[in-house]
């Protein structure tokens, strides 16, 4: 995607690494600095609050709902038209990658009958005391054009593949990324969306399904051929074949759904279980899990749970047994009495013993129409995804023209921004967060906001950066309703440091720079704005400096501590401020610091907010006490209002919290 900076060689495996880092950084990033982290799900279509290369899970924050699977659709058959999609989406992709797939394919479902012709020329040569050059120079050249085109057919299908699913990965990256607001990535039925579409739990992926066409193409073309073959010696004896062909398809394809409708429908149970894998392998957990001995207890819970969707799984697969067998039956029947006949004709002499091994060759290979195989399967899924991508890409577009807007907001605000009225509710629950809220922010002064958890101090935040609007009232900037401003522009005039902020595992320099990407290669503001937010030493301490990939797990990589962390975070919102943003948040700016961090922090704050609205979410009062202004949040509303010394002379909500603080750290001093 090109934007960050590669410094050094790098491995495949890194490279794939930093465009995975950079994918989660176009999701989550919607403003100077890292809005929260970005709610995805994973590979067994749990929601995590940050999605990470190496797979590791987090808390889900806010009470976002965790990802759920819908039911699974009817199998998709792989008819004509369905074909055509897949194609013409490879098509798009790669036109000469395709056409080689599919070329090779004909090819391949070509050769089976041509081999079977051969065969059966042979035999025929030999039983009748013929010359036999011909025949066995034509099957064996029959036989090594097979032998070498599975190896090229298989390169060539896994390098469509790899295309395929960069180009399903960039449709999803968009769907996910380009609204300007959250509201789409905190919606369950989005992200169940997005589970579906990247073909979670039951594996099969529209990129997946590149080499199964292939090999859809080759064995339908050779059934075809060879049921033609078969119909040459007796045009009736295709009737027989394709009625037993067909119900055992349909029974095979009825056995599949079935199967999959168990794993869809105990999706809760997989997720958990591999939650429960994700904590034992992980290294994010594995300090506790090894202090507290849990090692073992995670690997036996996950065992227990997944074992018990497989035994439902596999109780499905053998309540159909007696039906395949049946099926099985009447298949072998049919072709078992085509045989006989064949017999006893060549035993008659009125076909040869070439036309016998010809027929007992075509006979295998038409019976590839009664199966319902794994190649079908992934066919069918991929098919379902696919249209659960135009889905959503159809629901982001329209997501993006709700959150409408096209006024630029120039160096606002000049004045104030005005919570006026405002009311609003996330999707799914009753009670609303907010409800007639009215709050006046004066540009270029501190404002601290204080509160118990659930008060809805980050909602507040993300309705002043226009990540969700309000269902009621509004939010106005000098006068202009925030809604008639570009989502986009105006988040770029918003710097925030969340304390779920995203830690990229990429350079120490990206990890500044995101918050100017458009300068991202100015080291010189990269280093005021981390000797700003007193990262300078942090810096200095790293191997390569501000080269130096932030994750062990990187060659010549380092791992920082929360409070280093928190550090880098601040210099990026400090860099965005510097690059223009009028506005800085800061959520729990210090709560990974030590006494000594924060106080460095707060002794320039006035300094690194001059000129700047800046609003401050904590709860350590003596963070908050140096805010221009400090108002509570309850219950959605603003209960009071005033400078830290006004608030604890009026004995209200705010001096009891100040005072309880301020006895538990002199009872700990």
């Amino acid at each position: 995607m090109g934007i960050f900076r590669v410094t050094r060689e790098v491995t495949p495996d890194e490279a794939s690494r930093r465009a995975a880092a950079v994918r989660e950084w176009a999701i989550s990033l919607r403003t100077g600095g890292a809005i929260g982290a970005a709610f995805l799900c994973d590979d067994a279509g749990f929601q995590v609050a940050s999605y990470l290369p190496l797979g590791d899970y987090t808390d889900v924050r806010d009470g976002a709902p965790a990802c759920q699977t819908a039911p699974m659709a009817t199998p998709v058959r792989a008819t004509l038209p369905a074909m055509l999609v897949l194609l013409r989406l490879q098509a798009r992709v790669s036109r000469p990658l395709s056409a080689a797939v599919v070329a090779g394919a004909v090819l391949n479902g070509l050769l089976g009958p041509a081999t079977v012709l051969a065969t059966g020329a042979v035999a025929g040569a030999v039983s009748a005391g013929q010359g036999v050059v011909l025949a066995v120079v034509l099957l064996g050249a029959a036989f090594a054009a097979q032998r070498l085109l599975e190896p090229m057919q298989s390169e060539l299908a896994t390098a469509l593949t790899e295309r395929v699913q960069e180009s399903l990965d960039d449709r999803l990256t968009a769907v996910l990324a380009d609204p300007p607001g959250l509201a789409h990535l905190e919606d369950a039925a989005v992200l169940n969306g997005v589970a579906r579409a990247q073909g979670a739990v039951t594996g099969s992926s529209p990129a997946r399904a590149t080499g199964a066409l292939a090999g859809i193409i080759g064995s339908r073309l050779r059934a075809g051929l060879s049921l033609a073959i078969v119909g040459a010696w007796h045009w009736w004896a295709l009737l027989p074949l394709i009625a037993a062909y067909s119900v055992s398809y349909a029974a095979s394809r009825w056995h599949w759904h079935q199967v999959t409708q168990v794993i869809y429908g105990r999706t809760e149970a997989l997720r958990r279980s591999y939650y429960l894998r994700g904590l034992a392998l992980g290294a994010r957990a594995a300090k506790e899990t090894r202090v507290f001995g849990l090692a073992g207890w995670l690997v036996d819970r996950y065992r227990d749970r997944w074992l018990a969707v497989m035994r439902e799984v596999w109780g499905k697969r053998r309540e159909g047994w007696l039906a395949a067998l049946g099926v099985f039956v009447l298949l072998g029947a049919v072709e078992l009495g085509l045989l006989l006949l064949a017999g006893r004709e060549a035993v008659s002499g009125r076909i040869g013993a070439g036309q016998i091994v010809t027929l007992i060759g075509a006979l295998a290979g038409a019976s590839l129409f009664a199966e319902f195989s794994d190649r079908q399967f992934q066919f069918s899924e991929a098919i379902t995804a696919l249209g659960e991508l135009k889905s959503l890409e159809a629901a982001a577009a329209r997501s993006s023209g709700v959150m409408g807007g096209s006024g630029e907001p120039g160096q606002r605000p000049r004045v104030a921004i005005r919570f006026e009225q405002v009311g609003f509710t996330y999707p799914g629950r009753e009670r609303p967060v907010f409800e007639g809220l009215d709050l006046e922010i004066e540009a270029g002064r501190s404002l601290a906001v204080v509160g118990e958890n659930g008060a809805g101090k980050t909602t507040f935040v993300k309705l002043l950066a226009r990540l969700h609007d309000p269902q009621s009232g509004r939010i106005t900037v000098d006068g202009v309703d925030l809604r008639q401003l570009e989502p986009r522009a105006w988040q770029r005039r918003v710097a925030a440091v969340f304390q779920d902020f995203t830690r990229f595992e990429l350079s120490a320099h990206d990890n500044v720079a995101f918050g100017a990407i458009e300068q991202q290669g100015d080291r010189r503001a990269v280093e005021r704005a981390s000797e700003r937010a007193g990262a300078a030493a942090v810096i200095a301490r790293l191997p390569r400096g501000w080269d130096t990939p932030l994750s062990r797990e990187l060659e010549g990589g380092a791992e920082l501590s929360e409070g280093e962390w928190q550090r880098l975070a601040l210099a990026r919102a400090l860099r965005a401020v510097e690059a223009g943003a009028g506005v800085l948040v800061l959520d729990e700016p210090t709560a990974s610091l030590d006494v000594r961090g924060e106080a460095e922090v707060y002794e320039r704050f006035l300094e690194l907010t001059r000129g700047v609205t800046t609003i401050v979410i904590s709860h350590r009062f003596s963070t908050v006490r140096r805010a221009d202004r400090i108002v509570v949040l309850e219950e959605g509303r603003v209960i009071e209002d005033g400078s830290h010394d006004q608030l604890v002379r009026a004995g209200g909500r705010y001096a009891t919290m100040y005072r309880l603080q301020a006895a538990r750290f002199g009872a700990e001093g």
